[in-house]
């Protein structure tokens, strides 16, 4: 049984690296959705601009109704001048005009300050159009990569679980229930790669009785700290 150790360690080698594979396949659709998020953060930016654009836009064709309605309103006074009988009456509309077309100059004035402020809203949507586009193609570049490293790496992953198959129909059958068993409770490390007198996996010093029972007994040892398969490459030692 002993003899199959090498087969299981190299069986503990596949998983550890499917468990590898399996975590950057987890990973990449994280990092493109980060970065995804920030490309289009800087998207809703340029939406955000072209909303308070398209606000603007509402808020002076307000200011034109208004003037519209303070227009019509001097046109009624003009025309209500031409039915007085007394110069009080007159004054009193004349005054009423000078009021309104005080108010036409406020509101045009309004207008002039928001035609400005348009300007300068469209200054910074071009300026960050043109900034984005270049954003974009660097995120869209990086996120294709990270798209085409995924596919790799899925093909990885079913390529390496068929060797895995292939070791473990290798691997003793009694050894594999073992390996199966403690894979669970072991969180996936099962075998120790013992290469100095400590255990691989929990660094706890093992016997020196233990060490050499693992040379020269056949049979299989766990750690008696952690519990785990203890596999050490004995064919140098053997022949020195």
């Amino acid at each position: 049984m002993k003899e199959g150790l090498d087969i299981l360690y190299a069986l503990q080698l596949k998983d550890d690296q499917l468990k590898d594979i399996e975590a950057i396949i987890k990973d990449i659709p994280l990092q493109i959705k980060a970065l995804e998020d920030e490309r289009d953060s800087r998207s809703d930016m340029i939406e955000k601009a072209k909303k308070k654009l398209h606000q603007n836009g509402e808020e002076r064709k307000k200011l034109e109704r208004e003037i519209a309605v303070i227009r019509d309103k001097i046109g009624k006074y003009k025309e209500q001048m031409k039915k007085v009988t007394t110069n009080k009456e007159y004054q009193g509309f004349s005054n009423e005009i000078k009021f309104e077309e005080a108010n036409i100059t406020g509101v045009e004035e309004k207008i002039i300050e928001k035609m400005c402020e348009s300007d300068e809203i469209m200054g910074m949507i071009r300026e960050a159009e043109g900034e984005f586009r270049k954003i974009a193609d660097i995120y869209n570049q990086q996120i294709k990569d990270m798209l085409a490293n995924l596919d790799y790496h899925k093909a990885k992953l079913a390529e390496e679980t068929l060797n895995k198959k292939e070791l473990r129909d290798r691997v003793d059958p009694k050894l594999l229930k073992a390996y199966d068993n403690l894979f669970v409770k072991k969180a996936g490390k099962v075998v120790s790669n013992v290469q100095t007198d400590f255990c691989g996996i929990c660094n706890i010093k093992i016997r020196p009785q233990v060490l050499s029972e693992m040379i020269m007994s056949s049979d299989v040892l766990v750690c008696e700290s952690c519990g785990r398969i203890l596999f050490k490459k004995i064919i140098d030692e053997v022949e020195e």
